[in-house]
C-alpha cells in the first residue's frame, strides 16, 4: 500500500500556561480584588480556564492530531514543577509543534519545538520575538482560522518531508528533455526534506509484463464507462492502464509517494511504439489520488506541484506556457485531473482522445472553463529549487487536439508579456491548481525559506 505524504498528521501538544501566585499582595505588577487574588482564587480559575480550552480542539482539522493537553501552572519563582516537564516530555518525541493557550511558559525554548502562541497578544509577542532572535520558531495566531492556517502550513511542510519521489530516468544529466531541471538532490533534500530515488526507465517494464488484462479490466472499464467521449480503442487503453497500475507496485515497492518519469528518451526508446501506450494517464490517475506526479523527471514543477496539492487540497495540472495576446496565455499538456475541483468533490466530465496519430496512447481532455471557479494559481521553481514563480489568471476557454498534447488552457492575466519573461528564468513546465493560492504560498515560502517572484 502507498503511503501518501497527505495521509500524515501533525501531532500537536497543548500547554496552558498560567501564573499562579503564592500569596496575596500588591504591586507594580499586580493589583485587584483580595478574594479574586489568593493562591486558591487563582488556581481555581486556572483550572476552570484550561476546560475551557477542550472544546478547542475537537475544531481542528482531521490532519491535526491533538496530543494530550497539559496544564502548566507556576508561581512567581517562574519555575515549571519537574513532574509537569515529565509529562510535557512524554509527547515530545512525536509532538510536531506546541499549542501555547492563554499566558507563556517559562524557558519553553528548552523544548526546541516550534511553537504556536494563541494568546493575547502580549505574552505572543513577548514569546516570539524571543524565540525568533535566539533562531528558533515561533507564530502568533490571533483566531481560530489563523490558528488553523499556521497549523496547516506547518502540515504542509511535514507531507513534503514525508515525499518520496521515485523518477524513471535515462541517467542524461541534464535531461534532453528539461535541460532548466534541479539538478541538486541534496539541497532539496535538506531544504525540504524532499527524498529522490532514481531508476532506470526501463524497470517498470517487468512490473508491467506481471499485469494481466484481467488485472487491468476493471479500471480500463471504468474509464470507458465515464467518458463523455471515447477516440482510444479498449485494446490500447488497457496498455496505458497497465503501466499505472506497474507503477504503482514501484512505488509500493520502494516506498515512493509521487512520481516522474523520462519523456523524450522514453518515447526515443520506441518502448511506447512497441507496446503502445503513453504516460500521460498515469500522471492524472495518481494525482487525483493525493500523489503527485509530472512529466518529463521535471523537479522543478514536481517541487511545484507538490506545494500547491498540499496547500490547496486539490490536484494540479502541469504544462507548457505559450504567448496568445498580451492578456492571454495558453498551457498545454495531457494531464489535467477529474478531482481539480478538490480530493472529494464529484469528478469533472472528460474525454478520452489519444495521444498519437496511430490511436494508441490515451489522455484524458476535461475543459477547465467548467470548473467551480475560473481563478487558477501558477507556479514553477528555479533550476537552482530557491526561487519559485508565482502568477493568478482566469480560465477563458479550453481546446483539444486529436493527437499529441492538449487540452489548451487559455488563461487571461494582465501581462503575458513580463510573465514569459520571467518565465525564461525558470523553464518551461507552469504548475496550476484552481482558486487564488497566492497568500498562502507567500506563508510557505516563508516558513520554508524560499524567496517568491511573481509574474
Amino acid at each position: 500500500m502507498i503511503k501518501k505524504a497527505m495521509d500524515v498528521r501533525l501531532k500537536v501538544k497543548p500547554l496552558m500556561g498560567i501564573l499562579v501566585h503564592s500569596d496575596f499582595w500588591e504591586g507594580p505588577c499586580r493589583g485587584g480584588i483580595r478574594e479574586e487574588m489568593t493562591p486558591q482564587a487563582e488556581m481555581a480559575r486556572a483550572k476552570k480556564l484550561f476546560e475551557q480550552y477542550q472544546p478547542l480542539f475537537q475544531q481542528l482539522d482531521p490532519w491535526v492530531e491533538v496530543l494530550e493537553p497539559v496544564f502548566v501552572p507556576y508561581d512567581e519563582s517562574f519555575v515549571v514543577e519537574e513532574k509537569i516537564l515529565q509529562e510535557i516530555e512524554r509527547d515530545l518525541p512525536q509532538t510536531d509543534c506546541l499549542m501555547i493557550l492563554h499566558q507563556r511558559i517559562p524557558k519553553i525554548e528548552r523544548l526546541n519545538k516550534p511553537l504556536i502562541s494563541y494568546t493575547h497578544a502580549v505574552s505572543a509577542a513577548d514569546t516570539c520575538a524571543y524565540l525568533r532572535s535566539i533562531g528558533r520558531e515561533g507564530y502568533y495566531a490571533i483566531d481560530l482560522e489563523e490558528l488553523k492556517q499556521c497549523l496547516h502550513r506547518l502540515w504542509v511542510r511535514k507531507a513534503l518531508a514525508h515525499t518520496r519521489v521515485l523518477i524513471l530516468t535515462a541517467g542524461e544529466a541534464p535531461t534532453w528533455g528539461l535541460l532548466s531541471n534541479i539538478r541538486d538532490l541534496e539541497f532539496i533534500r535538506s531544504q525540504y526534506g524532499v527524498e529522490i530515488i532514481k531508476k532506470p526507465f526501463t524497470d517498470i517494464f517487468p512490473y508491467m509484463d506481471q499485469i494481466a488484462d484481467q488485472e487491468a479490466l476493471p479500471l480500463t472499464q471504468k474509464l470507458y464507462g465515464g467518458a463523455l467521449e471515447n477516440k482510444v480503442r479498449p485494446e490500447y487503453l488497457i496498455n496505458d492502464v497497465k503501466y499505472y497500475l506497474a507503477v504503482e507496485k514501484m512505488l509500493e515497492r520502494y516506498g515512493c509517494n509521487a512520481f516522474s518519469t523520462s519523456c523524450v528518451e522514453l518515447c526515443r526508446s520506441r518502448i511506447p511504439q512497441q507496446r503502445k501506450f503513453v504516460p500521460c494517464i498515469t500522471h492524472t490517475l495518481l494525482k487525483d489520488q493525493g500523489i503527485p506526479s509530472g512529466c518529463e523527471e521535471d523537479l522543478n514543477a514536481l517541487l511545484a506541484m507538490m506545494m500547491l496539492m498540499y496547500t490547496a487540497g486539490r490536484p494540479a495540472f502541469m504544462g507548457n506556457p505559450l504567448y496568445e495576446t498580451d492578456e492571454v496565455l495558453s498551457l498545454h499538456h495531457s494531464v489535467p485531473c477529474l478531482q481539480m475541483n478538490g480530493f472529494g468533490t464529484d469528478p469533472m466530465p472528460y474525454s478520452i482522445y489519444p495521444f498519437t496519430g496511430q490511436g494508441f496512447g490515451g489522455k484524458i481532455q476535461i475543459d477547465f472553463a467548467q470548473g467551480k471557479t475560473q481563478k487558477v494559481t501558477l507556479a514553477r521553481f528555479d533550476p537552482f529549487g530557491k526561487k519559485l514563480l508565482l502568477k493568478t489568471g482566469d480560465v477563458l476557454s479550453s481546446t483539444y487536439t486529436e493527437a499529441y498534447c492538449s487540452p489548451y488552457y487559455y488563461i487571461q492575466m494582465d501581462d503575458t508579456r513580463r510573465y514569459l519573461h520571467q518565465v525564461m528564468n525558470f523553464g518551461h513546465h507552469q504548475c496550476l491548481v484552481f482558486g487564488d493560492w497566492q497568500e498562502e504560498m507567500k506563508a510557505m515560502a516563508h516558513l520554508l525559506r524560499f524567496e517568491i517572484v511573481e509574474g
